[in-house]
């Protein structure tokens, strides 16, 4: 039910004013000069037949108590309305200015309708009634007026009595076929404005419906690109996160490494401590290095962007096996297959695994321990392997650790496939199968 607006109310309130003192006005105004001069006034409240019926008065107020409620309920205000124009139509058997207020009251109907269909058969059933109901009058008041001429016949012929000459009767009222199709006639202009009322109604109820339809859509559209910034949002920050990880995690391994050989061959041999200690500066600034372009990606300052390293790939493998074996690490690197043209990202991604895996060896596979690094092309896909001769996964690891989770969510966003297990040698060995094929990536890994 709509709620109630005073606006929409006086605006009824008017509306209902309009309709009624055009209808009753005339024969009011001439009621009151009748009192001072009754000759002049006589014919014309004939002519305009004021009603003075108190039903009719009765269904008049019908209809202005729908037109009143007709915004704030339809329904019910069609139902009052119906009523009021129904008992006119029965009366005097003809449409009046007043019963204007059925086709504007059906047009509200139809407005607010959720169903077509409901608001059709309304339709119908107001057209069938205003039809039967001003069948049913015109045959009432043709009754009345064959009753009313019957007794003036039959004081006639009490009049007459003795007489020679005797009125002939007067023939009752017949229910015709013809007198159907002339109510018909008659109502054609009721029907019209129903129907155009009705017309004008359902085309704003599907102006409002699509309106609506395209608001919610809208509202839908927005909600999803909200949606899709905080997955970019999220994605995003992960991406900064494992990137900050990869770059720590590595950069630190290695300049504890070179420390602790630069702290232990510092008496004994110097030099060796001062080339440890310059692999220390060295991973340092490469590492800061790495973290200014991670954390500057999202700055748009051309003299920035100008300053930015290449992101490393492939082509930079022997370089961080070089770095790591000057930690000590025993490292060997395999290549089996032809290489070929490789996806930025499988290239980018590629080199970060061979990272991590090989930094965790470095980290937990003890003292001593050395790697082997497969680099292997195949048709349509690149894997990575990395396998260490250490002591491998601690007793209650579960090999989830956030170095391994970052591999698991690169490999993941490639669509590609992880293995991680214990290698044959008794260490640790993570095995990567990357797709060279174009994909959709969601997040474009770093």
């Amino acid at each position: 039910m709509p709620r109630f607006v005073p606006r929409h109310f006086l605006t009824d309130a008017a509306l209902a004013l309009v309709l009624i003192v055009p209808t009753v006005g005339p024969g009011l105004v001439m009621g009151f000069l009748a009192r001072t001069n009754p000759d002049a006034a006589a014919e014309y409240l004939k002519k305009n037949d004021l009603p003075a019926d108190q039903l009719w008065w009765m269904f008049a107020a019908l209809i202005v108590i729908g037109l009143l409620i007709r915004q704030h309920h339809p329904p019910l205000a069609l139902v009052f309305a119906g009523a009021g124009t129904f008992g006119h139509l029965f009366i005097d058997a003809k449409f009046q200015l007043l019963d204007l207020a059925l086709p504007l009251v059906l047009y509200t109907v139809a407005a607010m309708a959720r169903n077509r269909r409901l608001s059709l058969a309304v339709l119908a059933l107001a057209m069938l009634l205003t039809y039967a109901t001003m069948v049913g009058g015109r045959i009432y008041a043709e009754r009345q007026e064959f009753a009313r001429k019957q007794v003036v016949q039959e004081q006639v012929e009490v009049a007459s009595v003795g007489k020679v000459v005797r009125p002939a009767p007067l023939p009752a009222p017949v229910f015709s076929v013809d007198r159907l199709v002339n109510v018909g006639q008659s109502m054609t202009e009721l029907w019209l404005l129903l129907v155009a009322a009705f017309a004008v109604g359902d085309a704003m109820r599907s102006r409002r419906a699509h309106l609506a339809a395209v608001e919610q859509r809208t509202a839908d559209l927005a909600r999803e690109e909200r949606q899709r910034a905080a997955l970019a949002v999220a994605a995003e920050r992960a991406r900064i996160t494992r990137e900050l990880h990869d770059v720590v995690a590595h950069g630190i391994s290695v300049m504890v490494v070179q420390a602790q050989g630069a702290s232990a061959a510092l008496d004994r041999h110097p030099d060796r401590a001062a080339t440890a200690l310059q692999h220390v500066i060295t991973t340092g600034r490469a590492s800061l290095a790495e973290m200014r372009r991670l954390l500057a990606a999202g700055r748009t300052d051309p003299a920035e962007d100008a300053r930015l390293t290449p992101l490393p790939g492939l082509g930079a493998v022997p370089a961080l096996i070089d770095q790591l074996r000057s930690t000590g690490m025993r490292i060997e690197l395999h290549v089996d297959g032809v290489p070929a043209a490789v996806p930025a990202t499988v290239d980018l991604s590629a080199y970060r695994i061979a990272q991590e895996a090989l930094t965790n060896t470095l980290k937990h596979a003890g003292p001593d321990a050395g790697a082997v690094l497969r680099l292997a092309f195949e048709p349509g896909r690149l894997q990575v392997e990395v396998a260490d001769d250490g002591t491998g996964l601690a007793d209650g690891a579960d090999g989830c650790g956030n170095g391994l989770r970052g591999i698991a969510e690169r490999v993941a966003m490639l669509g590609g496939e992880l293995e991680t297990g214990r290698s044959d040698s008794g260490g640790f060995r993570l095995c990567a199968t990357l797709p060279l094929q174009a994909r959709e990536i969601t997040s474009v890994p770093r």
